[in-house]
């Protein structure tokens, strides 16, 4: 671990470690729950209230391996969401999860809760794929829910357009046994039949591949898990859309070998479609979900 990375460990609550691979990797073990949390594109991959199973689809026990990216826990994507606009040799989901964030502070809240601050500044190397000056906050608060903030500050001198998302991949039991509240009657653009916009009266039940923007929404999610018994909830704020995700079988997506894609699905707080950002010099833009298990 760097030296001065040990002065934002707390006792018995917080501390860091160097992985095998040198990455420098949080780990948080409060009185509620426990988590990791990578520096190398603060990437939430474990948490877990205590007595109860992940609710995040968890890489606890999987080696981080630069420069592929890991399915599971919440990789943010930043300054722009899916493809490129533009450029398609420019890197999927933008480059905030393939950069080395900074640790900003860590602290136990007056509610017993544990908040970790990562940031994460412009760069020559950053210039080079998106040529603006901007400050990135991310924001984890752990305790028997877990809220995640993402605050977008442009700090140069001109206007610049973002799409982002928090794209959490929850975890479930079995893909085929559960559905997704919140959803209904919302107009969805289906990325799996032509881009065509549709809407559904029905909760969601997934049962192929799937990849669905909907818009507009501010809507709280509920995944109701009907083998672990469970519903967890998403609630958001600074978004007016969600993405829902599942690539199913034969995807092709190294760490997602057989039946993998059977134990999670990804409903994305995001900025997506007409959803964008735009940001004056000066002026910032927030996004944040909240997410909590009910028996």
């Amino acid at each position: 671990m760097p030296s001065h990375l040990s002065s934002f460990e707390i006792p018995n609550i917080l501390n860091i470690v160097t992985t095998k691979n040198g990455l420098s990797k949080i780990m948080v073990t409060n009185d509620a729950c426990e988590a990791e949390i990578y520096l190398h594109g603060g990437h939430l991959t474990h948490f877990q209230v205590h007595g109860e199973a992940p609710a995040v689809f968890d890489a606890k026990k999987s080696v981080i391996t630069l420069p592929k990216s890991v399915h599971s826990g919440v990789p943010i994507c930043w300054p722009w969401f899916g493809p490129h606009p533009t450029d398609s040799d420019k890197p999927q989901h933008g480059f905030a999860r393939d950069r080395v964030w900074q640790l900003h502070s860590t602290k136990v809240l007056s509610t017993k809760k544990t908040e970790v601050v990562l940031t994460l500044k412009d760069d020559a190397t950053t210039h080079a794929l998106f040529a603006h000056s901007f400050l990135l906050e991310l924001t984890f608060v752990l305790g028997t829910s877990l809220s995640i903030t993402l605050k977008t500050t442009n700090t140069g001198n001109t206007s610049f357009t973002i799409t982002q998302a928090l794209h959490s991949y929850f975890a479930v039991a079995d893909i085929e046994q559960m559905q997704i509240r919140g959803v209904e009657k919302v107009p969805f653009v289906d990325y799996t039949d032509d881009k065509k916009t549709k809407i559904e009266n029905t909760s969601l039940k997934i049962h192929q591949e799937t990849n669905r923007v909907y818009i507009p929404t501010e809507d709280t999610c509920y995944i109701d898990d009907l083998e672990l018994k469970r519903t967890i909830t998403i609630q958001k704020s600074g978004s007016n859309s969600t993405t829902i995700w599942n690539p199913w079988r034969d995807s092709g997506i190294h760490d997602l070998p057989d039946d993998k894609y059977r134990n999670f699905v990804c409903i994305e707080t995001t900025n997506a479609l007409d959803d964008a950002k735009v940001l004056f010099p000066n002026t910032n833009t927030t996004m944040t979900q909240t997410i909590s298990t009910q028996a």
